[in-house]
């Protein structure tokens, strides 16, 4: 795409139309109870960027916001009627980088962060953070150093300090890790 990607965030994949209006169908890469009860997040998603699949940019407004049956239905405008909502299938819907809550993170700026635990005499490395997953009851950071690798509960408890523009992680291990 270019070199302000850094500051888009993808929100989801449009994978098909819904009704004969021109609203769209929105497989969301964020959980819909985010979409749904932020209306501050809503706001500054209005004015977005459909992205086709080789990564051409078109800006767009989105007039409406709705979730049906696990997917977002969006309504852009200029597209008001089944045929102009057809060519944006395999289309991917980006924003301006939005705030998170406190302690939440994208997950491009924590990949790659060197992590560190504190030790009675000063800081021990852990490793960098090469993947991260989702278990359902939290993130899971996997913090490789050499060949070992640590998979490291991302709980607000054990994550002492976040230095985003230093690349720095500073955590407390739990027992037995």
């Amino acid at each position: 795409m270019g070199k302000n990607d850094k500051n888009l965030v993808f929100l989801g994949e449009i994978v098909n139309t819904q009704g004969r209006k021109g609203e769209v169908r929105l497989v969301s890469y964020f959980p819909l109870s985010i979409l749904a009860t932020k209306s501050d997040l809503l706001e500054s998603m209005r004015n977005v960027y459909l992205v086709d699949p080789d990564g051409k940019r078109e800006e767009a407004r989105i007039l409406a916001v709705r979730e049906q049956k696990g997917l977002v239905v969006l309504k852009f405008a200029g597209y008001d009627n089944i045929s102009q909502a057809e060519r944006l299938k395999k289309y991917k819907v980006a924003c301006k980088r939005f705030p998170l809550g406190s302690g939440a993170y994208y997950v491009r700026d924590l990949m790659g962060m060197e992590v560190f635990t504190r030790k009675k005499v000063g800081l021990q490395k852990l490793g960098k953070i090469v993947d991260i997953f989702g278990t359902g009851a939290n993130d899971v950071y996997v913090i490789k150093k050499d060949t070992k690798e640590i998979l490291f509960p991302a709980l607000k408890e054990l994550v002492k300090k976040v230095d985003i523009d230093k690349k720095i992680m500073i955590v407390d291990l739990p027992e037995g890790l």
